[in-house]
């Protein structure tokens, strides 16, 4: 080879045009390997910066509504720096979506700030709750499971239901309880309705597919298409309320510290 190579010009150009191609393809495969082992510390940066971004905008929110409730000057006490809502980055390691009662374990837990009845999201819309803690886990309840549904609203009527699973498409769900009158069509938002002290008004949940009446039932209920996508879900956020017990206390008419 060697040779031949420095024989003559054309046997050598030859060879720097084969060399130059399997240079080039193992060039390309090396890189798209040190991306993949990058993808990994790419998604957390991503998810980290979510994490603060989405805490900035539901602070700004809170602080709107505080500065434009005239009927209740103590609550101007929250100070303008104070995060009422804090997001904590969690990573899913088990996931389940084909039984009637799913559950989700995530790699964090009390020592990293997440306690019980805690909301958790994602990127795309509502995830649930987390039910269970320990030092460095906490399993979370999600909407499909068909013992836990969240109260949610139409966007654009402000009518309310709950949501409920029946425990077989994980891509859909169904907002039941609505009254009769209840008004919406379809591709209307689906969002939280921020009535209990786990989730804020507001995120995301899916979008409205379809209306039906259960037998036996005066209420309607809509067939929700969920904007998580349960089977791919691998990061999520966990959202910790810092008025929750004041807020669950003001419910039961208790004291207030």
């Amino acid at each position: 080879m060697y040779l031949l190579v420095h024989s003559s010009e054309f046997q050598r150009s030859k060879y720097l045009l084969v060399f130059q191609e399997v240079a080039g393809k193992v060039y390309s495969v090396s890189n798209s390997v040190q991306s993949y082992l990058n993808l990994e510390k790419t998604n957390a940066d991503l998810m980290n910066r979510i994490v603060v971004l989405e805490g900035e905008v539901q602070n700004y929110k809170k602080q709107v509504e505080i500065l434009s409730d005239r009927t209740s000057p103590d609550t101007i006490r929250l100070g303008a720096d104070e995060a009422v809502y804090q997001f904590i980055h969690a990573r899913v390691i088990h996931n389940q979506i084909s039984e009637t009662n799913n559950y989700i374990l995530l790699d964090k837990g009390s020592d990293d700030g997440i306690a019980q009845d805690m909301a958790v999201i994602s990127v795309q819309g509502i995830v649930g709750a987390v039910d269970f803690v320990s030092s460095h886990f906490s399993r979370v309840i999600p909407i499909l499971n068909s013992r836990y549904r969240p109260s949610c609203i139409i966007k654009n009527t402000r009518f309310s239901g709950s949501l409920l699973w029946d425990g077989k498409d994980p891509r859909y769900t169904s907002l039941s309880g609505l009254p009769s009158h209840a008004t919406y069509s379809k591709g209307d938002t689906i969002i939280t309705s921020g009535y209990s002290a786990t989730f804020p008004e507001g995120f995301s949940v899916g979008v409205v597919e379809d209306a039906y009446k259960r037998k036996n039932e005066e209420y309607n209920s809509l067939k929700v298409r969920l904007f998580t996508d349960f089977s791919t879900l691998n990061e999520v956020m966990v959202i910790r309320n810092t008025l929750r017990q004041e807020q669950l206390n003001t419910e039961k008419g208790g004291i207030i510290e």
